[in-house]
């Protein structure tokens, strides 16, 4: 078995899978004994000191109450500082609102931005939410299937188009995009606007993995001019990058009012703001825990380098592309004895537990999604188990 290196020790490294098994992350709970679950989107680490900091801080003080509907002194500026700041998407308090999750607003946005029957194009394999948020509230699922080439997931712009037909209303992005961890380039997101304009579609943008890029940058969809910024709909927030996911907010942006009204409407009754600590948690990590996401973005990216390593030299049967941003990315096990079932084959004979790749789209038969957040004796113990196992 590889090891760590000893002279180059984080401390991400001291994860322990004991230690692990005995928190209350449904990642490591979901499965018996010795499994390694690399599947559900969480990261193993702690959240940064100044975090969890802030929340004790605010729980002592003795104030659990509601908070104001316009978020806690200080929230949505720190959010817009940040997005202005990083990626040059300016936007103010009115320009934001805020919700329980990025799932609540997707459901939230398909049926602010759409009616029952409309056609909602997305590009799959995608995260399983949107494609329930389409077709449980009763739209009509489009799937534009991403290729899969030795240049890794591209986009075809000509499928697009063909796909788009009189009763298409809304497209559906996410960048970074899970599961794939593609980030998607200038070119690709003014080419998905120029046909969202040309046909007068809404867009709804899930840019929730923004502050997790390993290559390229993130470039907000809304920032490519004023009138495609009128007619999207941007999710964003702290919980993947500053893991806490548990703690449920996010933010929706749009410089179109009417949008964040409608929004408004349709959410009255059906989701709550969310809670104080959870906003104070927030403050906190757009405030003083920048160092805390460096530390964290450079021990991912060295994680991927080494995934990618590991592939090449020992299993190199594995379809791959190393992903461009978040901790996620889809393995392809065509050409090895897991094809009927990844998932399935591993956990029985590996111990590794991994997302299926059919629950993003028909495109993921054969392949599963591998999350490599994690310690990096974890993730070579998991990889070398997979070895074995194939």
């Amino acid at each position: 078995m590889e090891v760590v290196d000893s002279a180059v020790m984080n401390p991400f490294d001291a994860l322990r899978a004991d230690d692990l098994r005995n928190s209350t992350s449904s990642k490591w709970l979901a499965y018996p004994g010795e499994v390694l679950p690399l599947w559900v989107a969480d990261m193993d680490f702690p959240p940064a000191e100044a975090i969890r900091a802030a929340v004790t801080r605010h729980a002592q003080e003795g104030f659990l109450g509601y908070a104001p509907n316009n978020g806690i002194p200080g929230l949505k500026e720190a959010v817009a500082e940040r997005l202005g700041q990083r990626y040059g998407l300016r936007v103010t308090g009115e320009n934001i609102s805020l919700l329980s999750g990025t799932v609540s607003g997707l459901f939230l946005g398909v049926r602010s931005l759409s009616s029952v029957h409309d056609e909602v194009v997305v590009q799959t394999p995608i995260y399983p939410r949107f494609l329930q948020g389409i077709e449980g509230q009763g739209r009509v699922l489009t799937r534009n299937s991403l290729i899969h080439n030795d240049r890794g997931w591209q986009v075809d712009f000509d499928a697009l188009k063909a796909c788009i037909t009189p009763a298409t209303r809304l497209l559906m992005l996410c960048n970074p995009h899970n599961p794939s961890g593609r980030v998607f380039t200038l070119h690709e997101l003014e080419r998905f606007a120029e046909i969202a304009l040309e046909h007068r579609l809404w867009v709804i943008a899930d840019e929730l993995h923004a502050d997790l890029i390993h290559e390229g940058r993130h470039i907000p969809f809304a920032s490519l001019g004023e009138e495609i910024a009128a007619r999207t709909l941007t999710l964003y927030g702290p919980t993947k990058a500053f893991n806490i996911a548990g703690l449920n907010i996010s933010f929706a942006l749009s410089h179109n009012p009417a949008i964040l009204e409608r929004l408004a409407q349709v959410a009255d009754g059906l989701g709550s703001k969310p809670n104080v600590l959870a906003q104070v948690a927030t403050l906190a990590a757009y405030r003083e825990a920048g160092e805390w996401l460096e530390q964290a973005l450079s021990y991912l990216k060295a994680n991927r380098d080494c995934l990618s390593g590991f592939l090449a030299r020992h299993l190199p049967e594995i379809g791959y592309s190393p992903p461009e941003g978040t901790y996620l990315t889809l393995l392809d096990f065509r050409k090895t004895r897991a094809a009927e079932d990844p998932q399935a084959f591993l956990l029985e004979h590996a111990g590794v537990a991994l997302e299926p790749g059919p629950n993003f789209g028909p495109e993921g038969a054969g392949w599963a999604r591998l999350n490599f957040a994690t310690s990096r004796a974890i993730l070579l113990q998991a990889l070398e188990r997979i070895r074995n196992a194939l």
